[in-house]
């Protein structure tokens, strides 16, 4: 709308109930109006104005042009609603849920025996990593000493900036072998901890993204664990046929907790003692996020489903204003075609009285000698075959009025 236009509506309603109407609150559309320069009613204006007593209404500072000012679509601003009033409700499930958890003290094991059977598969992945890195080492060093090239510098296994990742059926850990050790047995404390506070902890089936989820109160939840590293620069070898860059590890860990799509809801970062300090608090958050997964995941269902029937509505009601509109234009069409049609029924009527002047004058030729025996038969065949086109046309609207349905030219 104009500024103009904008600047006279704030002036006849309060913002508070002006701004809705609009796809704004009252603070957004009391910023909209600083930015044009358009003034507002100040505090208290309308209360004065309906007591009856006056007030003065500020003028709007003139403006070498009328601006053009682009106000939010409802559907987006019911939409940001929508999402502001689910993600609220989603953050208040989840402070009750993690408030209702009691945990017992969690400590890192100092071993990994007896651990989850996740732990003591992602513990033999790393340790076959272990094994064929030394066997790597040492044709390295055999290559170096007899000064021949080697080709097995690059590893067989996936990686990631000199992270391995641990494959199917595995934790989702991507880290170094410098200190998988404490990793598995910080996620075997982990994974106590989730399965004492009524959380299944399962392996995603024949996934390449070697998901991990935990599940609780109808919900899951992805739980991803990487190791940060730093890059090491290095000449390259001439020694060697492939080059591998090298990177050291850091004292710096993250825990990311996903959702569908990999979103990650929520993530933790630091070292190697500040996340066990957060231990708790992390098998906490982790058991209570499923609860409100749940939830949002329902919401959003709720969600799409009255989208869904919304749409639906608007097509069907799309339908029927189409059909209708096609239903009025085939009854103006036809109500025009019936001027025409009458004046064809008006040709055709002096055609019909031409041909029984014809024919009367042909009656007055033929007399009752034998040889006028042709006129009078030729009279008798055309007048059997000659119809009134009015009364033809009567009979054609008796018969479409006559029908289930009016016909098209009838009035509305």
């Amino acid at each position: 709308m104009k500024r103009s236009e904008l600047y006279a509506l704030v002036w006849q309603t309060p913002l508070r109930h002006l701004g809705p109407n609009l796809g704004l609150s009252d603070v957004g559309l009391s910023k909209l109006c600083r930015r044009y320069n358009i003034p507002v009613p100040p505090v208290g204006y309308w209360t004065r104005l309906a007591a009856g007593k006056i007030c003065v209404q500020a003028p709007l500072p003139p403006s070498d042009v009328d601006h053009e000012i682009h106000l939010p679509e409802k559907d987006t601003t019911a939409a940001r609603s929508s999402d502001a009033t689910r993600i609220q409700q989603v953050q208040q499930a989840f402070s009750r849920a993690r408030d209702a958890v009691v945990l017992q003290p969690i400590d890192v094991p100092p071993s990994l025996d007896h651990c989850h059977p996740l732990v003591a598969k992602t513990a033999r992945f790393f340790q076959s990593i272990e094994r064929d890195e030394a066997k790597l080492a040492v044709q390295a060093e055999e290559a170096r000493r007899l000064r021949k090239p080697f080709f097995g510098g690059m590893s067989s296994h996936r990686m990631t900036t000199g992270r391995y990742v641990a494959g199917s059926g595995c934790l989702r850990i991507t880290a170094t072998l410098a200190h998988i050790d404490w990793i598995l047995r910080f996620h075997e404390a982990l994974i106590r901890g989730l399965i004492a506070g009524g959380c299944q902890v399962v392996a995603g089936r024949g996934d390449a993204s070697n998901t991990v989820e935990i599940r609780r109160a109808g919900g899951a939840i992805r739980l991803n664990f990487s190791e940060q590293v730093e890059k090491i620069a290095q000449p390259r070898r001439q020694d060697f046929l492939f080059h591998r860059d090298e990177y050291k590890p850091l004292d710096s860990y993250k825990l990311k907790l996903e959702r569908d799509w990999h979103v990650i809801a929520r993530q933790w970062t630091g070292s190697r003692e500040q996340l066990e300090q957060q231990l708790p608090e992390i098998t906490r958050a982790l058991i209570a996020f499923p609860e409100a997964e749940a939830l949002r995941s329902k919401l959003l269902a709720e969600e799409t489903a009255i989208r869904r029937k919304q749409e639906r509505e608007a097509a069907q009601a799309h339908n029927i204003a189409m059909a209708a509109e096609q239903a009025h234009a085939q009854r103006r069409e036809a109500r025009a075609n019936q001027l025409p049609r009458a004046v064809a029924v008006g040709q055709s009527l002096a055609t019909y009285h031409s041909a029984l002047d014809v024919l009367s004058r042909l009656e007055g030729i033929a007399g009752d000698q034998p040889e006028d025996d042709a006129l009078r038969a030729w009279i008798a065949l055309v007048r059997s075959s000659l119809k009134d086109p009015v009364h033809e046309l009567a009979d054609a609207l008796r018969a479409e009025a006559a029908q289930p349905e009016r016909p098209l030219w009838w009035p509305a």
